[in-house]
């Protein structure tokens, strides 16, 4: 378990107001949690954000780094960015990004579940029409040995 570093119990405590909040490892850093939805990670002391399309342009346009976890094994990133200085340093701001964090986290949720439930959709359709094909099928089958 990794030790809690200074900027992990300052972004905790800044954004407590966004519900239940709770901390944990993850890619080697501090996972910072709101209803077990994962909003923030600090890495090697730097806090990162979950973005989105509601909220990743604001990271962009600044210059602002995606988390890369394992930047030397293979180039996988996450969606969050790494938060400003100027931001980091003003509870107020830093409370701002954590609410269109926490937004743009349970936007992709949702964007997950639909696709999930289209998927399952598309999957029972294509096996009612198997069934149906194989059912008539064995109709035909059936025919010919008559």
């Amino acid at each position: 378990m990794h030790m809690k570093s200074s900027l992990v119990e300052y972004a905790t405590a800044e954004l407590t107001t966004l519900g239940k909040i709770s901390n944990r490892g993850i890619f080697g850093g501090v996972g910072i949690f709101i209803e077990e939805r994962l909003l923030g990670i600090v890495y090697n002391d730097v806090l990162y954000l979950h973005t989105g399309p509601s909220n990743r342009e604001d990271y962009e346009k600044r210059g602002m780094e995606q988390f890369k976890p394992y930047p030397k094994a293979f180039d996988l990133t996450t969606d969050h960015h790494q938060v400003p200085s100027d931001v980091l340093a003003d509870p107020q701001q830093l409370r701002q990004w954590g609410e269109r964090a926490l937004r743009a986290a349970r936007d992709a949720a949702r964007a997950k579940q639909l696709a999930g439930i289209a998927r399952s959709r598309h999957e029972k359709q294509a096996a009612r029409r198997a069934k149906k094909a194989q059912e008539a099928q064995e109709a035909q089958e059936e025919g010919q040995d008559d």
